[in-house]
């Protein structure tokens, strides 16, 4: 793995600073890593078997995740005569992933022609099928399923192989073996009464998280040049898909001991129709591009879904054999006309000015608001043409823009949706569809843009400097907020008023050394956006985009802070002192939250640097993000469950210092005010960094990394050595991707670590590992 888990070493599994002394304590142990210090003596474990009791959470990761492979193999064939040409493209994609049991298998054809008849008619055809088949897709955050959580919470003392079990049925309970909750043989094997805290192996091998999908996406064009200047043009694309999905909760996971499975196919289809009227042709100095066109873009999807939960037959995997059956339809449509034009002048081939406008309608949102026009122009002059350019100076291009477009949201957000059930007593019933509250004065989004920039380029073209400034303003974005479950619905969809972006955007090409048989090309970009949220709807100043499993931190839009901004709960303090409990020295959370960070980071970049030497070739790239901040749950419960070294070691914060796990002092005022210091010893201990998990702002940790994301280094085989042979060229490279971290700040989590992806950034919790990836490549062309 990439990120490396700096685990304590010293404490294994009990409770308050003791090592359980039977198999009942142990089993009421859970995650927790509080017990006593790690001496070798033998200790009763989860399952009643007395184990050396030594450091085992290292090696752990080493035990339980394999070493992944992916291979790729690619074969195209092309041909054709003067006025045609056709190609066949076919590709197989084989991948095995870290996690046991998970892996991923993508087999693709493409055709392609394009063929020119009597001079005027343009005939282009593309047509690709690919067939994806995913096992095991990983769960990530507080899903069920998650094996690396499952992985990273378990007691340093305890050594994961241990929790196989059934060698027929890893993960499940082995033979002659009755825990306290008399689970079957066959059931999941837990290692503690905590029903949610599963055992990897069962997670990794029990848990279906599989899909296939057929993929078919197809374009046809016909260009008939009227005259030497005016065309016309139609196309008709294509992407249709089907999915079939199957989720599988196994019989006797410890949660859900009836176990349950879903299966579900989905199709969808979307077809574009296009026609243009062109038009180009230059008259002296002057050229002109112009086109006129109109799109109409329907898209259909169909959902077709059973499921059978809490099975009648142990271990009989089958929709037909839950007790509880339920079947469900959905459908979708969704349709955008569009009539679009675009005209470009040019003017000796250094000034050009360009201007476009396009309306849409969208059949998502009502009639009476449901279309928008948004026009752009821009300009761009090569002033480098007007001046004599010298050895220093090659070539200067200054360009500048204004441009809008517009867009919509999904369907059926107008109004409530209703899904007809199975009936009760012989009389139909239905429910709302939605979990969303239905807005029918949703508007179109509009985003309008400036960007000025320059293009400018030096000695001989060694040196390259592309310098661009933007400024973005969305007005009317349509997102779901999130509101009180209470009201029977998780969120509400708005138009959120107004959010800002503007930034530079970078681009340094430079060429070191340029010889006949060595040349070094570096290229840096850089990339700083300033985002802000300058206005919601009318009377909200904000409102909650994400929340982890801890509930002690949020992502939120606040009006006059950036896009997913971190809120979350601060230790309580009077007149600038800490409050704690008198009573067990826990320090007491703040009843507000509080703004702790932001989740998107302002400076983005990557260099590139490029070797090239007679047949060899070497690049390696690093890139690289500042300013984000991130909020980690992982961080929260490992020193909950006292994992985590920060429970260890010395150390000191607000109001405390901790002597490891012998004492920790804590110094600050109670509820009341009343100033006070408490020492806290072994079997409190525990309970303080509990509570101390709790504050938020002590998980906020610096996002700012900087990773070596690829190195390869290739062969080019001379072409002496082919002649004779059918063989044109051969290349053999080999390529290494996201190698390490040269730099980050951040404990046992990724920076890139993420907890969804829609709006939860800035948040972790027991995400997917990040992985080193090495391969070799072989091309050959024939």
């Amino acid at each position: 793995m990439l990120n490396d888990f700096d685990f304590q070493d010293q404490y294994g599994h009990g409770r308050q600073g003791r090592k359980p002394v039977d198999f009942a304590e142990a089993w009421d142990v859970g995650t927790s890593s509080w017990g006593g210090k790690l001496d070798g003596s033998s200790v009763p474990q989860f399952d009643g078997v007395n184990r050396p009791y030594v450091f085992q959470a290292e090696e752990n990761f080493n035990r339980f995740y394999d070493v992944a492979n992916t291979f790729t193999n690619s074969l195209g064939f092309s041909g054709g005569s003067e006025n045609q040409s056709i190609r066949l493209n076919l590709s197989d994609l084989n991948n095995k992933g870290v996690i046991p049991e998970s892996g991923f298998k993508r087999k693709n054809v493409s055709l392609s022609y394009t063929g020119k008849y009597a001079d005027r008619l343009t005939i282009t055809s593309k047509v690709l099928y690919s067939n994806e088949i995913a096992k095991g897709r990983p769960a990530i955050a507080d899903s069920p399923g998650n094996a690396p959580q499952g992985l990273i919470r378990l007691p340093t003392s305890y050594n994961v192989d241990d929790l196989k079990g059934d060698p027929n049925k890893l993960g499940a309970v082995p033979e002659g073996f009755v825990p306290p909750d008399r689970k079957l043989p066959g059931e999941e094997f837990q290692i503690s009464n905590d029903l949610w805290n599963q055992n990897p192996w069962w997670a990794a091998y029990q848990y279906q998280n599989d899909d296939t999908r057929d993929r078919v996406i197809t374009s046809n064009l016909a260009r008939f040049d009227i005259t030497d200047f005016l065309y016309i043009q139609g196309r008709v694309g294509m992407d249709w898909y089907t999915r079939r999905e199957t989720n599988l909760t196994p019989y006797g996971t410890g949660y859900n001991r009836g176990g349950g499975i879903s299966e579900v196919e989905r199709r969808q289809r979307e077809i574009n129709l296009e026609a243009i009227l062109g038009y180009n042709q230059t008259f002296g100095d002057f050229s002109v591009d112009a086109f006129a066109g109109a799109n109409r873009m329907r898209r259909n999807s169909e959902t077709i879904s059973v499921s059978g939960s809490n099975f009648n037959i142990p271990f009989f995997a089958q929709v037909s054999n839950g007790k509880n059956q339920s079947i469900g339809y959905g459908i979708s449509e969704k349709g955008i006309n569009s009539v679009y034009g675009s005209i470009n002048l040019g003017y000796k081939n250094f000034l050009y000015l360009n201007g476009t406008a396009r309306n849409d309608w969208f059949s998502t949102l009502a009639p009476e608001t449901n279309d928008i026009l948004y026009p752009s122009v821009g300009m761009s002059l090569v002033f480098s043409e007007l001046m004599n350019t010298s050895n220093f100076f090659s070539f200067g291009k200054f360009r500048a823009s204004w441009a809008q477009v517009g867009g919509d949201t999904d369907p059926y957000k107008l109004g409530l949706t209703y899904g007809l059930g199975q009936g009760y007593n012989g009389q139909p019933n239905a429910t709302i569809q939605q979990s969303s509250i239905p807005n029918a004065l949703l508007i179109p989004l509009t985003s309008t843009e400036i960007e000025v920039g320059f293009d400018l380029r030096f000695l001989n073209n060694r040196l390259g400097l592309d310098l661009t400034y933007y400024k973005q303003v969305t007005t009317d974005d349509i997102l779901d907020a999130a509101i009180a479950i209470t009201s029977g619905f998780t969120a509400t969809s708005i138009n959120i008023g107004e959010m800002r972006n503007s930034g530079v955007e970078m681009l340094i090409t430079g060429s070191p050394i340029r010889k006949t048989n060595f040349n070094w090309d570096v290229t840096l970009n850089l990339a700083y956006n300033d985002n802000e949220v300058v206005q919601l709807a009318e009377g909200i100043k904000s409102f909650q985009t994400g929340e982890p499993r801890t509930r002690w931190a949020f992502t939120n839009n606040v009006v006059g802070r950036p896009f997913s901004t971190i809120t979350g709960f601060t230790q309580k303090m009077i007149n600038g002192q800490p409050v704690f409990n008198p009573d067990n020295g826990q320090p007491i959370q703040s009843g507000e939250t509080s703004i702790l960070g932001q989740g998107v980071h302002k400076w983005t970049g990557g260099l590139t640097n490029e070797f090239n030497y007679k047949n060899f070739c070497a690049d390696f790239l690093i890139d690289f993000r500042f300013g984000g901040d991130i909020y980690s749950g992982t961080n929260v419960r490992m020193v909950g469950a006292g994992t985590h070294r920060m429970t260890v070691e010395p150390n000191s914060g607000l109001g405390f210092v901790a002597e490891g796990r012998e004492k920790v002092t804590v110094t600050g005022v109670s509820p009341e005010g009343t100033p006070f210091t408490k020492v806290l010893d072994a079997t409190e201990v525990p309970g303080f960094w509990g509570a101390y998990s709790q504050l938020s702002d002590r998980f906020m940790y610096d996002a700012s990394f900087i990773k070596l994301r690829q190195i390869s280094v290739g062969y080019r085989l001379p072409s002496k050595l082919l002649s004779g042979t059918p063989v044109q060229s051969a290349n053999l490279s080999f390529v290494a991707r996201n190698l390490f971290l040269l730099y980050d700040t951040l404990d046992n989590v990724d920076p890139e670590s993420n907890y969804n992806n829609t709006n939860g950034q800035g948040l972790d919790y027991f995400g997917a590992p990040q992985t080193r990836t090495y391969g070799l490549n072989l091309k050959v062309t024939f």
